[in-house]
C-alpha cells in the first residue's frame, strides 16, 4: 500500500516537472554552439548620431540615449537623471565622461560639435559602479570623441 502511494507521488511529480525541465532547457544547443552574452549598455555610433541630425553634443544625447532624462534651464544644459524611481539617499544624476575625464558642467555639451563624436555608451547602474565604483549608481554615460582617441 506504501509502495503504491509512493509511486503515485513519483509519478506525479514527473509529470510535473517534465515541462519544467523542457522549458528550462529550451535555449540550450548541441555541438558546443552557443549564444554571445549581451553587451553591457548601450552603444550608439556615429553613424546613429549624424541619422538623428543633432548639431551638438547636448542635442544628440537628447536625440539618440535611452533612459536618461535630459533637462535644460533657459535653453541650457542643467541636468542630467536616471528615468524610472529615484533613490531618496542617493543621488540620481547621470555621470558624464568625455574621453575618460569626467565633466561636472553640462553646459560644455553645448559647446561640442555632434561630428566630433565617434561613439556614445551608457551604462546603468550596475554597470557603471562595477567599471567607475559607488559613486556612479545612477549610470554613466561615456563620450568618445574623434580628438580624444588619437
Amino acid at each position: 500500500m506504501l509502495a503504491r502511494s509512493m509511486l503515485r507521488l513519483l509519478r506525479r511529480t514527473v509529470s510535473l516537472a517534465t515541462p519544467l525541465v523542457s522549458a528550462a532547457c529550451a535555449g540550450a544547443t548541441s555541438g558546443g554552439a552557443y549564444a554571445p552574452p549581451p553587451t553591457p549598455g548601450s552603444l550608439i555610433t556615429q553613424e546613429t548620431i549624424a541619422a538623428s541630425g543633432a548639431k551638438t553634443a547636448w542635442d544628440a544625447l537628447k536625440r539618440t540615449v535611452p533612459y536618461v532624462r535630459l533637462r535644460e534651464s533657459r535653453g541650457r544644459p542643467a541636468r542630467m537623471t536616471r528615468r524610472g524611481p529615484a533613490s531618496i539617499y542617493l543621488d540620481d544624476q547621470v555621470r558624464l565622461m568625455v574621453d575618460n575625464v569626467r565633466v561636472y558642467d553640462l553646459q560644455v555639451l553645448d559647446q561640442m560639435p555632434a561630428s566630433d563624436i565617434l561613439t556614445i555608451e551608457v551604462l546603468d547602474g550596475l554597470e557603471a559602479t562595477t567599471r567607475y565604483g559607488g559613486t556612479s549608481t545612477a549610470g554613466l554615460v561615456i563620450i568618445h570623441t574623434k580628438t580624444g582617441s588619437q
